[in-house]
């Protein structure tokens, strides 16, 4: 199994590779106005008012500090996957090149995606931490809960599927054994 040092290298090996994504999928998106200024003045390109914004990976990377990830998981009240919480304090809310759209959100900010655009209950049964477009737009990607953690599996969630019941479970698919393997996994299109 890979191992989370060969997943944050691989990370760093592609940082020059162009993402392209929406603008709304930035926290700093004026998503009143339509308006990616404050967006591209931090990813350092130049400004555009295209749908999609192009930038290389490695302007996402803005590390969170280890304080500030403990802090969010006290406030969750679960424990999160170590993976998970390493690869936010090397990388912060990074951005992986390809057509998945993975936008790695941090704790809270995922909290906020499970319970709205997932509708997870306030227990977090499970938690959406970037989106996942490969199979369909929609999609996310997270873990489950267990008992008083997440799980460190990493599944799936299906849109079409999510109204079929509250039980992850029955809209999920375990996609790797860890966040690690899985971006090991993905990143291996680019050589």
């Amino acid at each position: 199994m890979p191992s989370l040092d060969d997943a944050i290298a691989k990370i760093r090996s592609i940082g020059h590779v162009i993402c392209e994504n929406q603008g709304y999928v930035f926290p700093d998106y004026d998503h009143m106005n339509c308006d990616a200024t404050v967006v591209c003045e931090i990813l350092g390109i130049p400004f555009t008012d295209d749908l999609f914004i192009t930038y290389p990976a490695e302007r996402t990377f803005a590390p969170i500090s280890e304080a500030e990830i403990a802090d969010e998981e006290v406030e969750i009240g679960v424990r999160l996957p170590l993976d998970y919480k390493r690869l936010l304090i090397e990388f912060g809310e990074f951005h992986l090149p390809g057509n998945a759209a993975i936008c790695l959100e941090r704790p809270l900010r995922a909290v906020y995606t499970s319970q709205g655009a997932w509708q997870i209950d306030e227990n977090l049964s499970a938690l959406a931490i970037s989106s996942y477009n490969v199979e369909s737009d929609g999609n996310s990607i997270g873990f489950i809960r267990r008992n008083d953690r997440f799980g460190d599996e990493l599944f799936e969630f299906d849109h079409e599927l999510r109204y079929h019941g509250d039980d992850p479970t029955l809209w999920t698919k375990k996609l790797a054994g860890s966040l690690a393997e899985f971006i090991i996994s993905y990143l291996s299109q680019f050589k």
